[in-house]
């Protein structure tokens, strides 16, 4: 085994100074230069000279992180991998340094803003989306990234913590000694550590803010199934430049007429109107459900998606189709039936009497238990789940009356499955899945086609 010659130089200190020596040190008749004051050697991967360069390690390090950020945001990685991949390969590079670098709290704040700038350059987050809604849980709505500043004041209290508890005459030693040499400040009794938001003062703060809290204060419906809605963002399957979309989208900071004309403030904006129909102001909702011009194209299809996963679910499950096709592909046939069930898509149910509304999306009739479902689809506004569910009941309840009346049936149910624009989910719609033996994952698929076909919508609209 041969020392690495090559790679030594030596390095004269005396009373904290750099020495000039004249003369080259030898060893072992191998010759070692003398280290410039320039230059710097390694240790446990911090660059030292005299002293630790806190300044030109900061500036090194934010560099790599930049260049580690964006080739994981060039990556084809979904929306929760991409996140995975951001706080467990570009962080850590920042981790080892904390108790070791002084990072002040502004150089901190400054990692923060380049990770949402990169995040932003690469199309994944919208530049006026929340910021507190970036380092949230993904189960509470956020996207799960870390917070530097967060996990900076952590290890600094675990090494601080460490050092003290122990009893050994080195550490003691080095607590003593460390009078603000280190970020760990190990010989003052108490340091100030900014203060770091929990994950509840983190959704104080962003449900308080007018316009990004919205989406808060709708989540705080009863009849909203808070874990449904946001399941699409537990399971991270979209691609992060659709998620930071439809983020974008409830947060309400898409680039509308109205948005521009009364939230920015942009002058050059002179009518809120909608470009499309010219009949109402041209916000969010408006383009997401409320333009006459969609309704019987683009929204319809959103519901006729949903309608189709749940039916294709159906007729598979009854054996009346055997392989399963893309919901975007699968055409549903009008009548499937046997002798023990009846399925019916889109169709009108004949009465004696007469039913304004007697063409449900799905009708499902058990022929042996006497049983029929009346199905309906509908994809409203955030803000009018409750409200559509409600609609959906008392406009079918003449029509199960007929129906129960003229089919003979011992029981006809109506059946709504609500899922708003942006994914969220009325409370029933997994209640109504198992009445009919489906399995959850139609949710997932539900959710995920309404989500894309809303970004499909409003993107398509604001080109025009």
């Amino acid at each position: 085994m041969e020392f690495g010659m090559n790679k030594c130089k030596t390095l004269h200190i005396n009373r904290g100074k750099w020495q000039n020596e004249e003369q080259a040190s030898t060893l072992n008749n191998e010759h070692l230069d003398n280290m410039q004051p320039n230059e710097y050697y390694k240790y446990l991967g911090i660059l030292q000279n005299r002293k630790v360069d806190h300044t030109a390690l900061k500036t090194q390090l934010k560099e790599q992180y930049r260049k580690r950020l964006s080739k994981i945001l060039k990556t084809e990685l979904n929306s929760k991998n991409t996140v995975r991949a951001i706080n467990t390969y570009a962080i850590p590079l920042l981790t080892y340094s904390f108790g070791i670098i002084k990072w002040s709290k502004t150089d901190l704040e400054n990692l923060n803003i380049l990770t949402r700038t990169q995040l932003t350059r690469f199309r994944q987050l919208h530049p006026n989306s929340c910021k507190e809604r970036l380092t949230i849980e993904r189960k509470e709505g956020g996207r799960g990234l870390t917070d530097i500043h967060e996990i900076h004041n952590k290890q600094i209290n675990s090494l601080r913590k460490y050092f003290k508890e122990k009893n050994t005459s080195l550490h003691q030693a080095v607590t003593i000694a460390d009078a603000n040499y280190t970020p760990l400040n190990l010989n003052a009794e108490n340091i100030p550590v900014s203060n770091i938001l929990t994950l509840e003062e983190k959704k104080n703060k962003w449900s308080q803010k007018q316009l990004h809290g919205k989406h808060c204060h709708i989540m705080n419906n009863p009849d909203i199934d808070k874990e449904l809605s946001y399941s699409w963002l537990q399971k991270g399957q979209l691609q992060p430049e659709t998620e930071g979309f439809i983020i974008a989208i409830q947060d309400q900071v898409i680039a509308t007429r109205n948005y521009r004309k009364y939230i920015i403030k942009d002058r050059a904006q002179q009518t809120d109107t909608c470009r499309r129909c010219h009949l109402q102001s041209e916000t969010i909702e408006h383009i997401t459900n409320g333009c006459k011009l969609l309704t019987g194209t683009e929204y319809t299809l959103r519901n006729d998606f949903v309608g189709r996963i749940i039916h294709q679910e159906i007729a598979k499950t009854y054996k009346f189709i055997q392989e399963e096709q893309p919901y975007y592909k699968y055409t549903p046939q009008s009548v499937f039936e046997n002798d023990t069930i009846k399925l019916y898509w889109d169709r009108t149910i004949h009465t004696d009497r007469t039913v304004t509304c007697n063409r449900p999306d799905i009708t499902l009739t058990l022929k042996k238990e006497k049983v029929t479902y009346i199905i309906e689809i509908s994809v409203p506004n955030d803000n009018n789940i409750t409200k559509k569910y409600e609609e959906k009941i008392s406009k079918y309840i003449p029509l199960t009356q007929e129906v129960e009346r003229i089919w003979q049936q011992k029981e006809v149910k109506i059946l709504p499955f609500i899922i708003s624009s942006t994914g969220l989910t009325h409370r029933k719609f997994k209640e109504n899945l198992d009445i009919l033996n489906l399995k959850g994952h139609i949710h997932t698929l539900a959710q995920r086609a309404v989500i894309i076909k809303t970004t499909n919508i409003t993107r398509s609209f604001l080109k025009q």
